[in-house]
């Protein structure tokens, strides 16, 4: 049986440590939600954002989510079906400011095509 160089096993338990530190930093750094570029423009829309979707993922998580304006409706009526309480109107009113300020086709400079 070949004996290991004790400095060896300490510098490969060393190696080792610090790559699955740099695995699980990577991980965490993943899960933390990104930033928004700007805040969110002021209005009853954001406040309904603010007092309705928070009770199962942050706000956040709407802010930088990547939607058309298409799909932002779709999305709203998708949490509605999950349990989100809204009524028609208010669901109106978030799904409006949804689009006018988050939409991905609605950004400043494009094209709408």
């Amino acid at each position: 049986m070949t004996r290991i160089d004790p400095i060896v096993r300490l510098a490969a338990g060393c190696a080792a440590f610090a790559g699955t530190a740099l695995l699980g930093a990577v991980a965490l750094a993943a899960q933390q939600p990104a930033t928004p570029t700007a805040a969110p423009a002021p209005g009853p829309g954001l406040d309904l954002i603010n007092e309705r979707c928070g009770f199962c993922h942050t706000t956040n998580q709407v802010f930088t989510a990547h939607k058309t304006a298409a799909e932002w409706p779709a999305l709203v009526q998708s949490m509605i079906d999950r349990g989100a309480e809204l009524s028609p109107e208010e669901q109106k009113v978030m799904s409006d400011y949804l689009v006018a300020n988050l939409a991905t086709d609605k950004k400043a400079g494009a094209t709408g095509h």
